[in-house]
């Protein structure tokens, strides 16, 4: 079925927007590699049926129905997970709230609505935080364990026209990323966030033409479009004891796009 290696017998992982095509493809990926794996996500029919694929091809994955904006539905959330699975040794900080620059939502400085601004720092912040909180002293009653943040090229490389509230939640989460790392480093508990670039999603092939998609590409050095499978696979790496050594970082998987 797969080559993954399988470094993650016995661990218990959280995926958030589980049921996307990033968060799905890490949990494929975890799951393969032997984790037990809670497939979280806002729409929890997606949620279940991702975890009933993954469980048909022999996986270990349970589907939960999360909404990361509201604190106490984040509270049960976690404590579910110990209690179903016995514990939390990952973290995936995945789901997120991102209007489309091309639809005119998340715009300039002069079109934010402080709704769109605190909505994107409600889910892509303080949802990353409070699932960190409560997930922080499951690890350490296991020894440590790993998150991992998804954020985005966009908090580095300003845009003249979109974004403005997407990308400075994205640098937030990259603060909150070295600040948990820094913390609990000494607990066993390493932090690191992900920045993808375009990745090849159906969101993205529904938003951009395909002119469009060849010119995202033509930026690259590697001159390829990454894949939700590329991110599965450097969470994975982040995630296991091969990354020991590795916490407090920004690793960039965008095919050498910056």
């Amino acid at each position: 079925m797969s080559t993954v290696a399988r470094n993650l017998d016995g661990r218990v992982a959280i995926i958030t927007g589980g049921a996307g095509a990033i968060g799905s493809a890490t949990a494929e990926r975890l799951a393969q590699a032997g984790a037990r794996v809670a497939v979280a996500d806002i729409h929890g029919d997606k949620a279940a049926a991702t975890a009933q694929r993954l469980c048909a091809l022999g996986l270990d994955a349970r589907p939960f129905t999360l909404d990361i904006g509201d604190e106490a539905q984040i509270v049960r959330f976690v404590a579910l997970v110990a209690e179903t699975f016995g514990g939390v040794d990952i973290l995936h900080n995945n789901a997120h709230f991102n209007h489309e620059f091309s639809r005119g939502a998340d715009g300039t400085l002069l079109q934010m609505t402080t709704e769109l601004w605190d909505k994107s720092f409600a889910v892509n912040v303080r949802g990353a935080m409070l699932l960190s909180r409560e997930a922080v002293p499951h690890m350490l009653k296991r020894g440590g364990g790993a998150i991992v943040n998804t954020s985005s090229g966009a908090s580095e490389v300003p845009s003249v026209d979109a974004r403005t509230a997407y990308g400075p939640s994205k640098g937030a989460l990259e603060s909150l990323t070295r600040y948990v790392a820094a913390q609990y480093g000494a607990q066993n508990i390493r932090c690191n966030a992900i920045l993808p670039g375009a990745v090849l999603t159906p969101g993205m092939q529904t938003t951009f033409t395909q002119s469009q998609l060849d010119a995202m590409v033509g930026r690259t050095m590697l001159q390829r479009i990454t894949m939700p499978a590329d991110i599965a696979a450097g969470v994975h790496f982040l995630a296991s004891d091969d990354a020991r050594q590795i916490t407090g970082q920004l690793i960039r998987i965008d095919a050498g796009r910056l």
